[in-house]
């Protein structure tokens, strides 16, 4: 974890209790001043609310990240046909849940946003935990083990009576023992975000930015057809993503709490309800159990990086084949393209209902959009390509973050930071050792679109498609 944020944790939370009969607990530690309404040391209340919301931020990141990799790894040739259409329903409900985590994220942002806070969109690379995260960040192919933490981490203080005593200590025991790590409840830091921004001593009325309503990520730009409505009787399968605005204390507290009872703090409804992240990682988990003589994922490696300056092999597997290393750094490039288009169209604000696409907040999202479809694809190549030199182990996904998530204050230099990163992937791809119809097909569509792209921001910073 990033030290700047760590330092200010030992004086916010108390040790994390060992899992056991009554389940994963975080204890916040005691306030110094007793009546409970003095912020902790160095924070107001508003900067403790925004420092807790950019921690939800990066935990609503690596849980979407996580998730991703893990669903991107079910399947392959071990997997029997009988079990093919299940393994498909699994891969599908974790992908679900991670684009849920996706609309946690954004919607997170508006909150910050409300409170007068910047955009936060960092991440730590490696393996990092504290009293606030719920576990170790790792990249790992889906097994029992893995999807057992996941229910943990997602779990309500108080297990449904659905769930036997013996069951539960089972997915505990896969979740920590054996993991040789705690988990944690993502709940209890929504409970606390919850508290403070409910009690009008702590942050009146005037810490909220209504004005920035109209500036803020709205579903009808952001969710693309992912609501409730939409689901039908597919509910567990097909995503519900909430992307909430929010211009008072009533509407960011509703927020929260949607949040919280979409999977991260299940207190606030039936546990046992389908919708929650809890009970559709526990369905999966169920079904990993009864997948016995074969394996329902690829093998992928765990915390794939590609080979680097600082690149800490007790913590990573590197990717050592030519081609495999040249995708993974494209991966990793698109990543970055991704989280720098997220971070402007989330400055550029909301198209309001009516509004015509596209102008520069529709350019920008659209393009969210289409950088999450080229890393689902060059995640799919990786997978087929090999981690090194033997061609049965598969190379992954890396996620690597970039160098820096500083971005341009100046709007002139942000296009011109996404031209720069378009050049930097022309160059990339025009020395990548591509084999196999799949990468030479992918990557003629890529140069395409790119072409594209690199034409509307030219057009922009000559002054051609306004607002």
């Amino acid at each position: 974890m990033r030290t700047q944020m760590l330092r200010h944790l030992g004086s916010l939370v108390g040790p994390t209790a060992r899992l056991g009969g009554e389940g994963a607990k975080l204890l916040f530690a005691q306030r110094a001043a007793r009546d409970g309404l003095s912020p902790p040391a160095e924070f107001s209340w508003r900067e403790y609310g925004i420092f807790l919301l950019s921690m939800a931020a990066e935990i609503e990141h690596s849980l979407m990240v996580q998730y991703l990799y893990a669903a991107w790894s079910f399947g392959g040739s071990d997997v029997p046909a009988p079990h093919q259409q299940e393994i498909a329903t699994w891969q599908r409900i974790v992908m679900g849940v991670a684009k849920e985590e996706m609309g946690h994220l954004i919607t997170v942002q508006n909150l910050l946003r409300l409170l007068g806070g910047p955009a936060h969109l960092d991440r730590e690379d490696f393996p990092w935990i504290s009293g606030f995260y719920p576990y170790a960040f790792k990249l790992e192919p889906a097994t029992r083990a893995t999807v057992a933490k996941y229910v943990v981490a997602e779990s309500p203080e108080t297990w449904p009576d659905s769930v036997a005593p013996a069951e539960k200590t089972e997915i505990e025991r896969l979740a920590t023992v054996d993991a040789g790590m705690q988990v944690g409840r993502v709940g209890v830091l929504y409970g606390e975000l919850i508290d403070i921004v409910s009690d009008p001593r702590k942050l009146p009325d005037s810490e909220f930015r209504g004005d920035t309503y109209p500036h803020q990520a709205s579903f009808d730009d952001w969710g693309r057809g992912y609501a409730a409505g939409a689901r039908g009787s597919t509910a567990t399968t097909t995503p519900d993503v909430l992307v909430l605005r929010a211009n008072n204390r009533a509407q960011a507290v509703t927020a929260l709490k949607a949040i919280a009872e979409q999977g991260e703090a299940t207190q606030f409804i039936s546990a046992d309800k389908e919708d929650s992240h809890f009970s559709r990682f526990l369905k999966v988990w169920r079904g990993l159990s009864g997948a016995t003589g074969w394996s329902p994922s690829l093998p992928l490696p765990v915390d794939p990086v590609v080979p680097g300056l600082g690149t800490d092999q007790r913590e990573a597997t590197v990717i050592q084949n030519p081609e495999s290393i040249g995708w993974g750094a494209l991966f990793n490039l698109r990543y970055r393209m991704l989280l720098t288009w997220l971070a402007h169209a989330l400055t550029l604000g909301a198209n309001e209902p009516g509004d015509v696409l596209p102008g520069r907040p529709g350019l920008a999202l659209n393009r969210v959009f289409n950088e999450m479809y080229f890393l689902k694809s060059i995640a799919s190549l990786l997978t087929r390509r090999p981690l090194d030199t033997d061609p049965l182990v598969p190379a992954g996904p890396p996620f690597q973050m970039p160098y820096s998530l500083n971005l341009p204050s100046d709007e002139q230099d942000f296009w011109r930071l996404h031209f720069d990163l378009l050049e930097a992937s022309r160059e990339l791809t025009a020395r990548l050792p591509a084999s196999g119809a799949d990468g030479a097909t992918f990557l003629a569509a890529l140069r395409e679109a790119d072409s594209q792209s690199r034409r509307d921001v030219r057009a922009i910073l000559s002054g051609g498609i306004h607002s």
